[in-house]
């Protein structure tokens, strides 16, 4: 709770009055329930160490351990496997132990991912 005090004068030495007004802050809710805000890099900052599906800008996906990342969300993982669609319709698997991914040709993260389904005739 504030407490402010203003006084106001006319212009009259011996006229001056003292206002007093007291100002409470809105009621807090008592609910049981607890919001939490998680914002995108703190998420981000929770997945290192555990695996990570990246979803790339063009036509590849990553799958790998995330080992780092800074604020534009260049990240270094480990036992990486990439993805690829070729333009034939085939696609491509490659293995690599480490690599440094560009943070400005993701289009989305999934904590925990495996991967795009690699089995045929899957819906």
């Amino acid at each position: 709770m504030a407490t402010s005090q203003v006084t106001a004068s006319t212009g009259d030495s011996n006229n001056i009055s003292t206002t007093q007004a007291t100002v409470s802050a809105p009621p807090t809710a008592t609910s049981s329930t607890t919001v939490v805000q998680l914002l995108p890099l703190e998420l981000v900052d929770k997945c290192i160490g555990s695996r990570i599906h990246v979803i790339m800008k063009s036509d590849k996906e990553i799958v790998g351990t995330l080992l780092g990342f800074d604020d534009y969300v260049n990240m270094v993982l480990e036992d990486v496997t990439e993805f690829e669609t070729l333009a034939d319709g085939g696609s491509r698997i490659t293995k690599l132990d480490q690599i440094l991914l560009n943070g400005n040709h993701v289009a989305m993260l999934v904590p925990g991912g495996e991967g795009p389904n690699t089995t045929s005739g899957a819906v």
